[in-house]
């Protein structure tokens, strides 16, 4: 066989071998994101039965890792929120558990959703494809912000409401993932964090709240030269 056959033959399975990926892509891209209606409920005798709510969840994907689910008000995204026995696990597995390209969203294996202080939650990020967490990037825009301005997580014995405080990419300084800090170092992180925000967001975090941390790779131009550039959309417990 000539170069120029061998060169084709090459370019044929790689040609085949991006289509059979993009397609695959495509195809899981839509598997983290739950096609559940979760009802609000404030009858007080009836009320509403998380503990159902999730395990229905881990049943449709046959997966007990499943520790809760993420929705951002006013959207239609809700994901469920998946908890591995490290920090890499879920980075590239779908909520199934299978091996996939777009990886989960996922819960630092650190924390407790229930009663820790802090939650830090991560997901990839895609400037090209659909990917779990690849809506943050939607608040760089302050408006987008004003529309969108809490979320909610929904474990097995609970709804938590959160609202941003703060917007901002981290390149350097990544004491946001600290989680042994006593309460004067949570106060002095959280002036950090608002200190850094991308905008004012007009919230304020009050001593002793809670807080939730959502972080994704930025595919912001703006940050592109940085070797590390972490999109930080972090939230106060108000409920």
């Amino acid at each position: 066989m000539n170069n120029k056959k061998i060169m084709i033959t090459i370019c044929s399975l790689i040609l085949l071998f991006l289509l059979v990926w993009s397609i695959n892509i495509s195809n899981s891209a839509n598997k983290y994101v739950l096609n559940i209606d979760i009802k609000q409920n404030n009858n007080v005798n009836n009320p509403i039965d998380y503990n159902k709510i999730i395990n229905d969840v881990r049943n449709e994907y046959q997966n007990d890792d499943i520790v809760g689910i993420l929705s951002i008000d006013n959207t239609d995204y809700r994901v469920p929120i998946l908890q591995g026995e490290d920090n890499s696990y879920y980075l590239n597995r779908g909520p199934d558990g299978k091996r996939n390209s777009i990886g989960s969203v996922y819960l630092d294996y650190r924390v407790n959703i229930d009663s820790s202080r802090k939650l830090l939650i991560y997901g990839h990020n895609s400037s090209r494809i659909d990917m779990p967490f690849k809506i943050l990037e939607e608040f760089y825009d302050i408006d987008y912000f004003n529309n969108h301005k809490t979320m909610s997580i929904i474990t097995s014995n609970m709804e938590k409401k959160y609202e941003i405080f703060s917007v901002y990419v981290e390149t350097s300084d990544f004491s946001y993932m600290n989680l042994k800090l006593s309460d004067e170092e949570f106060d002095n992180q959280f002036k950090m964090f608002k200190e850094k925000s991308l905008y004012d967001t007009g919230v304020e975090v009050l001593p002793n709240d809670e807080v939730l941390v959502l972080q994704t790779c930025s595919t912001h131009r703006d940050y592109s030269n940085y070797k590390y550039k972490y999109l930080l959309i972090i939230l106060r417990r108000v409920l």
